[in-house]
Parts: C-alpha cells; structure tokens; sequence
C-alpha cells in the first residue's frame, strides 16, 4: 500500500511521531473487504497484523468521540464512520490524513489531504 501514497505523506506516516487510527476504520475496512471493494493480498487478519507498525496507537470510541459525532455541523456527511473519525480527531485534536474530499473540505479539523487515484494501485 505505500506506493499509494504520494511522497508527502509518506514521509508524514514515516516521522518518529506516533501515528493515530480509530477503531471505527478497522470496522470500515472489514466490511469493504467483505464486500469486495477493498483487495488485499492475504487475509485481513494478516493485513492487519502488517499494518498495525509500533508507533500506531489504536483509538477507541469514547464518550466524547461519541457524542462529538451528533455536534458535527448541518450538512456534514451522515456516514457513520466519517462522522467518528473526523469527531476522534477534533475530540484529540489531531491531523487527519485523509483522501475524503468531503472530510477535507468541511473545515472540521485539521487536515492533511491527498487525492486517491486508484491507478497508483496497478503499479
């Protein structure tokens, strides 16, 4: 997967800082990979396991994470699982990396955005 990122944010994800994923993306990936719109080799478990590096911290749902999802503006993407990343990283007042348009140009939070082009994915 690192050849699908671009050069800018690989070097963001390589720094010594540690890195930040909510619980709620690893249910998202799950039920991509189940509905086949997420390929990995291998199986998820093993995905998982590689991905999952020592300077990654693994954010859980919290009360606050929660309810900050209903305090998201009007007209903020309904997706549930948007709704609880982009909340995580106000709640914790982190950088969100992300491909969403959407996430990036709601002005929530602070963002680090790059535009997902799935051809990087043939190379």
């Amino acid at each position: 997967m690192p050849g699908v990122l671009p050069r800018r944010i690989q070097h963001l994800l390589g720094s010594a800082e540690t890195k930040y994923l909510c619980s709620i993306s690893l249910l998202e990936t799950a039920i991509l990979y189940r509905l086949g719109r997420f390929n990995i080799p291998g199986t998820l478990l093993e995905f998982f396991s590689t991905s999952t590096v020592a300077d990654l911290e693994i954010v859980e749902l919290t009360p606050a994470i929660a309810a900050k999802t209903n305090e998201l503006r009007e007209g903020f993407p309904g997706d549930p699982f948007d709704r609880t990343i982009v909340a995580t990283a106000v709640v914790l007042g982190l950088t969100l990396v992300t491909a969403d348009a959407a996430m990036k140009d709601a002005g929530i939070c602070q963002v680090e955005f790059y535009p997902f082009k799935p051809s990087r994915l043939s190379r």
